[in-house]
């Protein structure tokens, strides 16, 4: 009797962990790119207090990066689904592409961005960097991060 009672608590337990997993799967909204550039750039508008011309430009180029990130994206389901990986030649050619696409934002955030909206906005990156960083569960980034927060409060 006592092996059926827990034998009915484990089976209840990994049902509720089965259905858990799954609605927080579907948490994640599909936004389409012109409803991500427009939240985005709102985002931003509060964070950086932008004026009406830059907040046109900001959505503008937000619109853009999301469009090449859905473009990308598909390209990649595609691929999953075929079941082919990527060479060592189409790996570095992806972040290679990352990374310039990176260098673009970058300098196209400074034409539009005052010289201390900006440097506020590069404060805020690094910020979330890390944290990416910690949620990634990479364990130097984490030692690093923290070590930098020990860092700081030994200043202050």
């Amino acid at each position: 009797m006592k092996k059926l009672v827990g034998l009915t608590v484990m089976i209840m337990f990994f049902s509720l962990t089965i259905v858990a997993q799954g609605q927080r799967q579907n948490k994640r909204a599909n936004y389409t790119p012109e409803q991500r550039a427009t939240l985005q750039s709102k985002k931003l508008a509060l964070r950086l207090d932008l004026n009406e011309n830059q907040q046109k430009e900001v959505k503008k180029m937000m619109l853009k990066s999301a469009e090449e990130r859905e473009k990308l994206r598909a390209s990649f389901q595609k691929n999953k689904q075929d079941g082919t990986g990527f060479t060592t030649d189409e790996r570095f050619a992806r972040e290679n592409m990352r990374l310039t696409r990176q260098q673009a934002h970058k300098a196209e955030m400074k034409k539009i961005l005052t010289k201390e909206q900006y440097e506020k906005w590069e404060n805020s990156n690094r910020k979330s960097m890390r944290k990416a960083t910690m949620k990634k569960g990479n364990k130097q980034g984490a030692r690093r991060v923290n070590g930098s927060k020990k860092q700081f409060k030994n200043r202050v």
